[in-house]
């Protein structure tokens, strides 16, 4: 059996992109942490609907964590490229959202409780107290999550972004999901919000904005930097953002 052969017959979960999928060799493999980085604007969050919305459509279970806006926005963002993603929260629930709101009323329960001392929406063990009830009570194995954003769960102390990251994937080890979790760079420095996160991923695609000073516009360009299990596409690839596709490989 050739080494390609063998990368090739890995169950993987597709991104419903034909190009990043092909890169992939098929797609993300199960039970992977994939962090997808990049500065604001780069589309992150959108190939995380991509690859919620392909998943559902092939009866996954998917649980979407959002920080950053509630779900009705997520949704109309959604239906910009065609998505709907309200039919898979009726009948047969396969779509759990998890937005910051629902996040502030677990806090606020454990407080009540007296299970911790301070209402933390983003504290990280709020998070996978909140997903792990969400499997037991509705019976979800193996689900897709994807977390947009990781990087808020260490925004004020983003030298334990390492540990933290660590500590979810031990906790929800149990789950055997798969994990889409979004990072995020600074536009002037360059650097991650968080210091070592990366290492505890198994894959690492980078989406990145070529210089406006240099180009005059926006160039979106993006590159698998690391792949278990994978024989990658090892350069880079200009994408855009579509009005009515959503993210498209040129």
């Amino acid at each position: 059996m050739s080494r390609t052969a063998k990368y090739t017959r890995v169950e993987r979960i597709r991104t419903g992109i034909l190009e990043l999928d092909r890169y992939l060799q098929g797609g993300i493999p199960t039970g992977s942490w994939v962090f997808i980085a990049g500065e604001p604007g780069t589309g992150k969050t959108i190939l995380c609907l991509h690859i919620a919305y392909t998943n559902l459509k092939e009866g996954l279970p998917v649980i979407y964590i959002t920080t950053e806006q509630p779900f009705k926005d997520l949704v109309l963002q959604a239906r910009q490229f065609h998505m709907d993603l309200t039919q898979f929260t009726r009948a047969e629930r396969r779509l759990y959202i998890i937005d910051i709101f629902d996040l502030w009323n677990k806090a606020w329960e454990a407080k009540k409780e007296g299970r911790v001392r301070y209402a933390d929406p983003l504290d990280p063990d709020n998070l996978c107290n909140y997903i792990l009830t969400l499997c037991s009570k509705n019976n979800i194995n193996n689900p897709l999550i994807i977390i947009d954003s990781l990087s808020a769960f260490w925004v004020d102390k983003p030298a334990m972004a390492r540990r933290i990251t660590y500590n979810m994937k031990l906790r929800l080890n149990r789950l055997r999901a798969t994990v889409v979790g979004t990072l995020q760079y600074a536009v002037t420095t360059g650097g991650a919000f968080g210091f070592g996160a990366e290492h505890i991923a198994d894959g690492i695609i980078q989406m990145f904005i070529e210089p406006v000073e240099k180009v005059r516009g926006i160039r979106r360009w993006g590159i698998i930097k690391k792949m278990r299990l994978t024989n990658h596409h090892k350069e880079a690839w200009e994408f855009d953002i579509v009005e009515d596709k959503g993210l498209v490989i040129k």
